[in-house]
């Protein structure tokens, strides 16, 4: 005795299938978001203190601490309660927590209003949310993508007071 016709297992196949597609779609949605293909996110949890030298590829989320060098192709956040002492390298780099040292990003930096930066800044492109924290220097290295081209400043448009008054 089959507990399903033909049309009812079609119908069920056809769900199944819509399912499996739409979740497809919405992982490859969260993959573009996060800047990631294949890339796994390793945590370094807030009991994890490390000294010494990290590298790696992948993206990775510290909310313990290092002392040392850390160097990383991909993508680094600096959690709420990590503390970071030493010298830090990755693609993007975004932080919530503490660092003593210096954050030297290939593409952006991203400071948020917990954040608490001592050190050096060196990336193309930097925004600080209302709240955090900085004391140091910081290199814009790079070009920003909306930067404005000498020939592009002789070519902005001039502003000049083109009211006329008429006298009474």
């Amino acid at each position: 005795m089959a507990l399903f016709g033909k049309k009812e297992k079609e119908k069920f196949a056809k769900k199944e299938k819509e399912k499996f597609v739409k979740k497809e779609k919405e992982n490859k949605v969260q993959r573009r978001e996060t800047g990631s293909s294949q890339k796994e996110t390793t945590y370094f949890g807030r009991n994890l203190k490390i000294k010494g030298r990290v590298s790696g590829n992948g993206n990775i989320i510290i909310l313990g601490g290092l002392e040392g060098e850390f160097n990383l192709k991909g993508r680094l956040k600096i959690a709420q309660p990590a503390n970071i002492k030493g010298e830090v390298k990755a693609d993007v780099i975004s932080v919530d927590g503490n660092v003593k040292g210096s954050l030297v990003a290939q593409k952006r930096i991203h400071l948020d209003q917990t954040a608490r930066i001592e050190g050096k800044i060196d990336t193309p492109s930097l925004s600080i949310a209302e709240g955090a924290h900085f004391d140091g220097e910081i290199t814009m290295s790079g070009r920003s993508p909306h930067a404005l081209r000498p020939a592009d400043v002789d070519a902005a448009p001039s502003f000049q007071n083109t009211t006329k008054s008429t006298p009474k």
